[in-house]
């Protein structure tokens, strides 16, 4: 009796397991980037402002900010982030990241002054650049958010510094 009392136990410990481990999403894990119909344009989006995938608005990616990066406050909106977005560490050290969006896949980063690689760089249309965390810069140093996107690509930017 007390063996099919153990089998039966590491069974339902099999079953629980392998559907906990086909769930689609772990707790916490960030919301997927949003999308748009092909018929959807925010107007001067650039030459395919109607394309099946629109680049989300700062205002979303401000909102995604309290659970993606609760420890950190917005310190700069990027409407063009193609363009590079420069930051200052103030008066102490601080570390930065930023959220970003864009209509196409794109390849971002944070660099230095000598144009070196801070961190790692984000290949996608959405995320968090640097993916896995922040860089971190000297009091007074600069960095800059640079943006490699294909022509015609909308990509957009908020970037976050350490509290």
């Amino acid at each position: 009796m007390i063996a099919r009392d153990v089998r039966t136990a590491v069974i339902c410990s099999a079953l629980a397991m392998a559907a906990c481990a086909r769930s689609p999403a772990a707790p916490g894990a960030p919301p997927p980037p949003p999308s748009a119909s092909p018929a959807v344009s925010d107007g001067g989006d650039g030459p395919d402002a109607s394309s099946a995938t629109r680049a989300p608005s700062l205002d979303d990616l401000a909102a995604r900010g309290a659970t993606e990066l609760p420890s950190m406050r917005e310190i700069s909106r990027a409407t063009d982030a193609t363009t590079p977005t420069v930051v200052t560490a103030g008066a102490s050290d601080g570390c930065f990241r930023a959220s970003l969006g864009a209509s196409a896949p794109v390849r971002a980063w944070f660099e230095d002054a000598s144009g070196d690689a801070r961190g790692e760089a984000l290949s996608a249309a959405a995320g968090l650049v640097p993916p896995r965390g922040p860089v971190c810069a000297r009091r007074g140093e600069t960095l800059r958010l640079v943006v490699d996107a294909p022509p015609g690509t909308t990509a957009r930017a908020i970037v976050w510094q350490s509290l």
